[in-house]
């Protein structure tokens, strides 16, 4: 564990990297663990195809550059933010989507909110990593629909299907 004397200040939007350097070599890993990406609270991981490779290494004491097998290395960080988060509330959290559903449908609604209680006023948005799996999707207020111009889901069931919901103020 690294502690710092204080809070690292950091930006929205912007990628980190978080590591460490072993003079012993040795490291725990999960293969494929970020083919998918991970998100925790404000924070994600994008997927490894999405960015280039995420779960980077070095094996030497420099700035870890090389990605395998779209791997976590398992380096987290304690995050706090200075303010009030958005909260994406999905309705229903996991939705199953069947064949047969028509172009327009309604997968989920989504209600966001500040986690400080105050009102949510912005828009919603498709966005990285994940954007909106070849236009399958469209929003429509707050529902996430199936597109009414897109290729519908028929070739998609019982498949997971990505996306990223961004909320702007």
């Amino acid at each position: 564990m690294a502690n710092f004397s204080g809070p690292i200040p950091i930006s929205a939007n912007t990628t980190y990297v978080a590591a460490y350097y072993s003079s012993v070599g040795y490291d725990a890993s999960d293969a494929y663990a970020l083919s998918n990406g991970v998100a925790s609270g404000s924070l994600t991981a994008p997927a490894s195809s999405a960015v280039g490779g995420n779960g980077v290494y070095q094996h030497k004491n420099a700035f870890p550059t090389t990605s395998s097998q779209a791997s976590n290395y398992f380096v987290d960080v304690l995050f706090t933010p200075t303010g009030p988060t958005l909260i994406l509330n999905f309705n229903p959290p996991n939705p199953s989507i069947p064949a047969s559903a028509t172009l327009g449908s309604v997968v989920a609604t989504i209600s966001p909110s500040w986690s400080d209680g105050s009102p949510f006023t912005g828009a919603l948005s498709f966005g990285q990593p994940y954007s909106n799996d070849q236009g399958t999707f469209a929003l429509s207020g707050n529902n996430l629909i199936i597109n009414p111009s897109g290729p519908g889901v028929s070739g998609d069931a019982n498949t997971v299907q990505n996306v990223t919901i961004v909320a702007t103020q």
